[in-house]
């Protein structure tokens, strides 16, 4: 009989682990994101996005970036910074 030797906590943490650091690449590479200061966190499945954004385009590009590699697990605390 074969038994797992990871807790199945880990497997989902590591991916969630990888989701945020996707974010977050994704979001320092995007095209218009540069004067953006945002730092991506994950807590409990949730991509938690902080920090400052120049306009309110910017800050709708970070959302949207983020959202298409996370989905909607995604709580918006960027401040606007206009």
């Amino acid at each position: 009989m074969f038994m797992s030797i990871l807790p199945a906590g880990g497997i989902v943490g590591a991916q969630m682990a990888g989701l945020r650091a996707a974010v977050s690449s994704a979001i320092a590479y995007a095209a218009g994101l540069e004067d953006a200061r945002i730092s991506v966190t994950e807590d409990s499945g949730v991509i938690y996005l902080d920090g400052s954004a120049p306009s309110l385009r910017v800050l709708e590009t970070a959302i949207g970036v983020a959202r298409d590699i996370a989905g909607n697990a995604i709580c918006n605390r960027i401040e606007p910074a206009y």
